[in-house]
């Protein structure tokens, strides 16, 4: 059957992922990724260039095509990607200047200008959100501040996912899940409000127009073919945000339903219907690529960085070991974490390597280990940074529950959870149980799936999960396990509050002798 296929593709912190579906069979046939760098000039700084985003996807897209001839079957393209990311074009949509992510920490006193000029609450109730550097506004008003001569040349601030689509058909758009990042949008009418641009200072015409996710953007340029392998004129959907289009790629689809994706950063996303206000914003949210639905989402930022950080800095045995025995390195790793009883003999991690999103959002927080003594080994070191994720993610549990957001099991996605011992931890910690679905990475797939949305192949969205998702293991919580972790919880959460005015000081004497 011809134009049977859909591509999707995800745009993550450092790696991109493509999958061409079969919408036949629900079967995915091709995948490809390719992993793109992050750059940190200056401490609390985290930039990426576009250039590279494009060139990772490209470089997916043609990996999938290597794989069988399938690119003039190929009915429809959607693309997904990080969010909080401000990346201003000028109107021939190439980049000023490097693309601000999420991790960045440097808008901090636009906050502050934004909290006194609109007011918090008012962003609360428009937006749904908290005034932090993680939006798109604070970093906006930073170039517009320092670089005013770049500012005055953005045509459009895009999202990474909004500028490949560019690339890809040629017309500017945002998707209404990466609109949730601006504080002028209306997560619950689904549009701008004008006057809160205004009082912001970043003027609505700098904003692409707004499409749903499964809605047509465009069609891929002559241009784009040629670079991709791509037939020209394929439909292009609008896509998602990476973590919403990763909750529709493991079925999380309805009102109740949580979902714990895991990768550089990790996000815990729970549904709540878009009508119902909840007040609580230590948590996000923003929409689903499911109209009606909204995310209520609790972003960590060193979730897979953090072993990554370890193997990067301390893994140069493990590395060679794997080259040599054809192993993934991070196995290594977690064997030896297996040697370490729960709770690590007492040692404890606040995973902070730059900064800490939900619950906390603190731009000057830092990574710190407790509790080390003469027994401490490096395997202890290991095991408590998975307990110090997992701790992460149980404050952001407690806080939804605390809001009268049921949390009883959580769908899992990502590369660490592809470790059974990694899910275990969490599940003991967080004590709900958590289903593995049968799937890889589902990002793509959910973006695959809005693309064949679009193209009319599936009437919606949810037409054709029951074909492609299916769970293979729950994983359940050993409570006597949780009881420990809790108590160990406490004094994890204690240490944060103890320390945080000293995070703030460092932080000050880092700039200033960084200055001088």
């Amino acid at each position: 059957m011809r134009g049977h296929l859909t591509l999707g593709i995800d745009i993550g912190t450092t790696n991109v992922k493509a999958a061409i579906l079969d919408t036949a069979t629900g079967k995915v046939v091709a995948f490809g990724s390719k992993e793109h760098p992050l750059f940190h000039p200056f401490p609390g700084w985290a930039e990426q260039e576009a250039s590279n985003y494009w060139g990772a996807v490209v470089a997916a897209i043609r990996q999938c095509l290597d794989q069988g001839r399938f690119a003039d079957d190929v009915a429809a393209v959607a693309l997904s990607g990080l969010v909080g990311v401000t990346l201003p074009v000028n109107d021939q949509g190439r980049p000023l200047r490097p693309a601000m992510i999420w991790m960045d920490a440097r808008s901090e006193p636009e906050c502050e200008d934004i909290r006194t000029r609109v007011g918090e609450k008012t962003i609360n109730h428009n937006n749904g959100n908290r005034v932090a550097p993680w939006f798109i506004d604070p970093k906006a008003l930073w170039i517009k501040r320092h670089e005013p001569h770049i500012f005055q040349a953005t045509h459009k601030f895009l999202s990474p996912s909004g500028y490949c689509t560019f690339r890809m058909c040629g017309n500017f758009t945002m998707n209404t899940g990466d609109a949730g990042l601006a504080y002028p949008y209306e997560y619950q009418k689904e549009k701008w409000n004008e006057a809160i641009a205004n009082a912001i200072g970043i003027p609505l015409e700098k904003f692409p127009r707004l499409y749903r996710s499964h809605e047509l953007v465009g069609e891929v340029t002559r241009q784009a073919a040629e670079e991709t392998g791509l037939r020209a004129g394929t439909l292009v959907a609008a896509g998602g945000t990476d973590i919403s289009s990763a909750a529709l790629g493991v079925g999380v689809t309805k009102a109740g339903e949580a979902y714990y994706s895991m990768g550089t950063g990790s996000n815990l996303g729970i549904m709540i219907p878009t009508e119902q206000r909840v007040e609580e914003y230590r948590i996000l949210k923003w929409p689903h690529v499911l109209p009606g639905l909204t995310m209520f989402d609790g972003p960590m930022a060193f979730t897979g960085a953090s072993l990554k950080w370890f193997r990067d800095q301390f893994g140069d045995g493990e590395w060679r070991l794997a080259e040599r025995m054809g192993q993934n390195v991070f196995d290594l790793f977690t064997a030896q974490a297996m040697q370490v009883p729960p709770c690590s003999d007492g040692l404890l991690y606040l995973p902070y390597l730059g900064n800490t999103l939900s619950p906390n959002w603190h731009s000057n927080a830092t990574g710190a280990f407790f509790g080390i003594r003469p027994t401490t080994t490096r395997a202890h070191f290991i095991r408590a940074l998975i307990e110090g994720v997992a701790f992460d993610l149980y404050s952001n549990v407690r806080i939804a529950r605390e809001a009268g957001v049921a949390v009883d099991g959580l769908i899992l996605n990502g590369g660490p959870t592809k470790s059974r011992f990694w899910n275990q931890i969490t599940a003991n910690v967080v004590n709900v149980p958590l289903k593995v679905p049968d799937i890889g990475e589902a990002a793509p797939i959910g973006d695959a799936i809005l693309a064949a949305t679009a193209a009319g192949i599936y009437s919606s969205p949810v037409e054709p999960l029951d074909r492609i998702v299916r769970i293979k293991e729950t994983i359940d919580p050993d409570p006597q396990l949780h009881e420990r972790h809790k108590a160990f919880f406490d004094i994890w959460s204690s240490l944060y509050q103890h320390v945080k005015g000293d995070m703030d000081a460092h932080r000050a004497l880092v700039d200033r002798y960084h200055a001088g």
